[in-house]
């Protein structure tokens, strides 16, 4: 079964709408980046594995997570982004439901919907970015 939704908002990123690109680029992450825990609710060595990683403790490494990272894309725009993927043409579904349950994110680094209890290796200090962060010019 292939669900690939190609009713793709303008200025959104095509992994919020095409599930299968999804698939691969969150694969990359778990792959490359150590993307994970797989289930938050039952880490297992997970956080272990990324302290050693980072070189830190597993307390702290614990608090790296992609809720907090400057990658991840939590503003107005992208969320419509991916809710409007996540529904495609089927106007009954409640996307927002599954985003806020899942607190879900858009990850600039490895370009896809992203899980705010996880972390990965590409982790960087700074994030959220909400909608008050996007279009600022670099300095």
């Amino acid at each position: 079964f292939r669900r690939v939704l190609f009713r793709s908002e303008k200025g959104c990123p095509r992994a919020t709408h095409d599930l299968d690109l999804n698939i691969k680029n969150r694969q990359n992450a778990i792959d490359n980046y150590h993307y994970g825990p797989a289930n938050p609710d039952k880490p297992g060595a997970y956080w272990r594995d990324a302290a050693k990683i980072f070189g830190i403790d597993e307390k702290t490494a614990k608090t790296m997570q992609c809720s907090n990272c400057a990658a991840f894309d939590v503003s107005d725009t992208m969320r419509r982004c991916i809710e409007s993927g996540i529904k495609g043409d089927e106007n009954s579904i409640d996307a927002a439901a599954s985003i806020n349950l899942a607190n879900i994110g858009y990850c600039n680094f490895l370009h896809f919907k992203c899980a705010g209890q996880r972390s990965c290796s590409a982790w960087i200090t700074g994030g959220p970015i909400t909608e008050k962060d996007r279009g600022k010019k670099i300095a």
